[in-house]
């Protein structure tokens, strides 16, 4: 179980995370602040497996608080939702320690996305802002390593689930098969080292094997 802290200063939003991060089977929300006063101590004594920290509380843009939170708890995996940032501001983040920046924009299936990633120790940005972040966040390391394991195929079928194209879709665009559709997404998952499709597209944007038609 992935204990959770969550500071969020709006009751309805803060109860609507709640649910939404509860809704599975591997998140407990165990701490709820609606103000940064205790969290620094919390987290020294209650060490969570994730914080979701309300960007928009006094007290987060004025201070190095994810730097001190980081501190007082190592293990902690922080994601920040936003409102209002700025490019620098956001990127200031990152290199304080944040695993994760969302805005309060962000859909549902963001959110999961991003609770997702950052349970499993990685990066996340919402697609909308892959333009100004992919190429900053992406280890050209990885990208290399991981592009070099794909052959021409696996990259094209790769595109067009990052597309959001159905399996039906991306047969008839390569003229292949839907079995062979499948094929090859089963080996982008093995060779990719993801679970699932979800895990196909955000290895794919965080390790910058995707780049076109992002807005």
């Amino acid at each position: 179980m992935i204990t959770t802290t969550l500071i969020e200063a709006i009751p309805l939003l803060r109860d609507a995370l709640i649910r939404q991060l509860e809704s599975g089977e591997q998140i407990s929300v165990t701490n709820v602040l609606s103000n940064l006063e205790n969290l620094p101590q919390l987290l020294e004594t209650q060490q969570s497996d994730l914080l979701w920290l309300d960007g928009a509380i006094t007290g987060v843009k004025e201070s190095n608080l994810i730097t001190v939170l980081r501190k007082k708890s190592p293990h902690t995996r922080i994601l920040l939702f936003g409102s209002g940032e700025t490019v620098p501001e956001i990127k200031k983040y990152f290199k304080q320690g944040i695993l994760a920046y969302l805005p309060k924009t962000a859909t549902i299936a963001e959110i999961d996305l991003a609770v997702e990633a950052v349970t499993a120790g990685e990066l996340y940005v919402p697609a909308s802002m892959h333009r100004t972040f992919t190429s900053w966040l992406t280890d050209p390391v990885r990208k290399k390593k991981l592009d070099s394991k794909l052959t021409q195929r696996e990259n094209e079928v790769l595109h067009l689930i990052v597309e959001e194209h159905t399996t039906n879709e991306i047969a008839k665009k390569l003229f292949i098969s839907q079995c062979t559709v499948e094929t090859h997404r089963v080996n982008l998952i093995q060779k990719l080292g993801v679970k699932n499709t979800a895990g196909l597209v955000r290895v794919a944007f965080e390790a910058g094997l995707y780049s076109r038609g992002i807005t």
